[in-house]
């Protein structure tokens, strides 16, 4: 079986990250303001993702390009699920379930994501 290369697996990390934020963006836009902005949400952070993508990969490379972007996409629904455990009242244990699956489907796995994709932009040729 052929090995892969690290700038295929950077690559792959790279879709994953933005298949998540993506996802979670529309969702979150679809839940507050309606169908239409979610997927027009969806489309603009596609985009935005896309070319991050490409200009990190333009001549040496600069991580920023696509770390920024993901970090802010990854912060405004997390910011957003605060607002909504601080604003809601209701016990801490229901505030925790509700906070837990964007925890372990969204937040953790883009982080930890993040992590590999910036360990392999690390390593040598």
């Amino acid at each position: 079986m052929a090995r892969m290369s690290d700038a295929w697996i950077r690559r792959l990390v790279a879709a994953a990250i933005a298949l998540l934020v993506i996802h979670e963006v529309g969702t979150w836009v679809y839940a507050a303001f309606g169908a239409a902005a979610g997927a027009v949400s969806a489309v603009v952070v596609a985009a935005v993702s896309f070319f991050s993508a490409r200009m990190a990969q333009v001549g040496a490379g600069n991580t920023a390009w696509f770390l920024v972007p993901t970090l802010l996409f990854t912060a405004l629904p997390l910011a957003a699920k605060v607002w909504n455990f601080l604003t809601v009242e209701r016990s801490a244990w229901d505030a925790a379930l509700d906070f837990a699956p964007f925890l372990a489907g969204f937040a953790a796995p883009v982080l930890l994501l993040l992590w590999v994709y910036l360990a392999l932009r690390g390593r040598g040729p």
